[in-house]
């Protein structure tokens, strides 16, 4: 809840926010990961101190940048810790990690003179889905209708980092685990190799008789052909059986190594090791409060308690006791900002720096040179390398639109499903283009562009903000026995709050008391328009304004307009070229004062006062 927010939210605080939390606390948490960098004798081990790091203020200011074509950065330093056992010493120095690009006031970051944005990405949220399919049966190959469809279910276990799992229940109701490469894998296996037995496994699992059917059906199968080839799919009662099993299945490389540790260390390669594996903690969450768990938002990899909840989950599911997941839910979307994505990428500059460290410290350790020296060990190019890639290639990273205020503004909140990690236009269905109902004050239903990318690319709504775990949030007013509670403040809702409310609409007419009227009121159920007593209501919306965008809500008298021509009129507003004098509109809608000053292109005063002159040369303002 925040309180006294009744004016509209600055415009370009969604990006300023985010970079500003990537300073906080990204920088840290990002290289706390790579603590400590060792050696292979562990005898050598570099430590950072990432809660002390400095930015040094950038050589050129931005007017500087815009005329001599440079980067508007600034040098990460940050103290490292260098132990040598071998030899007893500790160092302690400054090293400079590499050119961070700053973002401006106005929200963008300048390399190479130009401006440039990065556009907020809408991705699928971590954590755990469960869908159908269904799989269609023909009398045979040249009959045009299926004989019969059958209805089947699966679990998606999607991660930050790493492998993606599906659990899945074929037309046999047998249960397969599923990665995008390789073959099937029965469950039991899986459940056995992560390190539970079979006891606690029957015992906690609903129906047990499915974990068993691939095998009896496969045996049924063999005994059938009676051939002298062996099982694919053997029975296995333990976990040791099952590690022995699955390098077999998945033919690793034997050589002299025994088979069994190869199936175990290919298990926790995949998806037990926190390097290779990364849930993040937004999909912790998600599994938790799925699947009834209570594990700590620190273990971000899987665990035999999260396979066995799952397994249970989905066989509930087909049971028709639990339901399957709306995938295009704004709750099961998250928005990465500019913050995230340059966190992901520091990241990984980070990761290519502890190799080559590491990579010096093996040379230093051969040729016996100097390993004490901290500078020749860490370099800032890994760093610097992956900034430079990301702002020149990745398709997030733009060119500011600059033809006017409006366009900036736009591009700077705009919400994009492509890039990477999102969906590709071609593939994209309409179910993904389309206008969802948790949308409703979030995501504009208006404004997309027309072509390729409808649906795709979106605006966030007016007074929408994002929350610190990517979820897009709307304010609402509380309503209590029919009255408005103003002075309780604004409550912001994301979109799973939002799916048990009853929540009024924002446009009516109101006594001077805050009550709402006597008569039936429009309101929204979840996913449903329905007329509700004022006694029914839980909120209700700030402003009317509150769905639209910010290049929708400059159109008056929106509510008449057909919404194929609003679209036209969002988007070429955007196109309009600035006047030598500008005018205001002959129609406002009084927001365009507003989305001026945000965009940062009016001349702001750092005082009140009355301006009683005005020049090409010079303004005079009077305090």
């Amino acid at each position: 809840m925040k309180k006294n927010s009744f004016f509209l939210p600055d415009f370009i605080e969604l990006q300023r926010e985010s970079y500003f939390s990537f300073l906080k606390k990204g920088i840290s948490e990002e290289i706390q990961k790579r603590n400590p960098i060792t050696n292979k004798e562990k005898n050598i081990e570099i430590f950072f101190y990432p809660e002390h790091y400095k930015l040094t203020k950038s050589v050129y200011t931005v007017k500087q940048a815009i005329y001599l074509q440079k980067s508007y950065v600034s040098k990460l330093y940050i103290p490292v810790q260098l132990t040598n056992k071998k030899h007893k010493k500790v160092f302690l120095k400054w090293a400079l990690l590499g050119h961070l690009p700053l973002m401006t006031n106005r929200g963008h970051f300048l390399l190479n003179g130009s401006a440039r944005i990065i556009v907020n990405q809408l991705i699928r949220s971590p954590g755990i889905y469960f869908r159908e399919s269904f799989y269609e049966i023909y009398a045979n190959q040249w009959s045009e209708n299926p004989e019969s469809i059958l209805k089947r279910f699966y679990a998606d276990i999607i991660c930050v980092k790493g492998t993606w799992l599906r659990l899945e229940i074929d037309k046999d109701f047998c249960l397969w685990g599923r990665m995008k490469k390789g073959p099937k894998i029965p469950l039991l296996w899986l459940l056995l190799g992560f390190g539970l037995n079979e006891q606690s496994i029957f015992n906690q699992v609903v129906s047990p008789d499915l974990l068993l059917r691939s095998f009896e059906k496969e045996f049924e199968e063999h005994t059938k052909k009676s051939t002298f080839k062996e099982m694919k799919y053997p029975y296995v009662s333990s976990p040791v059986e099952a590690w022995q099993e699955l390098s077999e299945l998945l033919n690793l490389k034997k050589g002299k190594r025994n088979p069994l540790e190869l199936g175990r260390k290919w298990l926790f390669k995949k998806f037990m090791n926190p390097r290779t594996y990364d849930l993040g903690k937004t999909g912790r969450l998600s599994l938790n409060k799925k699947l009834n768990l209570t594990l700590s938002l620190f273990q971000t990899t899987l665990t035999s308690q999260d396979l066995l909840a799952a397994t249970n989950c989905l066989i509930k599911v087909a049971q028709g006791s639990l339901k399957t997941d709306d995938i295009d839910h704004l709750k099961n979307r998250r928005v990465r900002t500019a913050g995230d994505l340059i966190q992901n990428q520091f990241g990984l500059g980070l990761i290519r720096l502890e190799k080559n460290i590491r990579l010096k410290l093996s040379l230093a350790e051969t040729t016996s040179s100097e390993t004490s020296n901290i500078r020749f060990l860490i370099n800032s190019r890994a760093v610097n390398g992956v900034f430079r890639e990301f702002f020149g290639t990745n398709p997030l990273s733009q060119f500011m639109d600059q033809i006017n205020p409006l366009a900036e503004l736009t591009h700077k909140r705009r919400l994009t499903s492509l890039g990477p990690g999102g969906v590709a236009r071609d593939t994209a269905t309409l179910a993904v283009r389309g206008i969802h109902p948790s949308h409703y004050g979030r995501i504009c239903p208006i404004e997309t562009p027309e072509g390729k990318n409808t649906g795709l690319v979106n605006s966030i709504t007016t007074y929408a903000r994002i929350n610190s775990q990517g979820l897009i949030e709307t304010p609402f007013y509380k309503i209590y026995k029919g009255q408005i509670q103003k002075e309780k403040g604004i409550f912001y809702l994301s979109a799973d709050q939002e799916d048990q409310l009853k929540l009024a609409t924002p446009d009516l007419k109101i006594s001077k008391l805050g009550f709402l009227p006597k008569s039936s009121l429009p309101a929204r159920s979840g996913e449903d328009f329905v007329k509700i007593s004022r006694f029914e209501a839980d909120y209700i919306g700030v402003s009317p304004l509150q769905m639209i965008s910010i290049a929708t809500s400059f159109i008056p008298f929106l509510e008449h307009d057909d919404a194929n021509r609003a679209l036209m009129g969002s988007n070429m507003q955007r196109q309009a070229v600035p006047l030598m004098r500008p005018q205001r509109p002959l129609v406002g809608t009084g927001l365009e004062a507003r989305a001026v000053s945000d965009s940062g292109h009016a001349l702001l005063s750092m005082s009140s006062g009355y301006i009683f002159y005005v020049s090409a040369s010079k303004i005079i303002l009077y305090n």
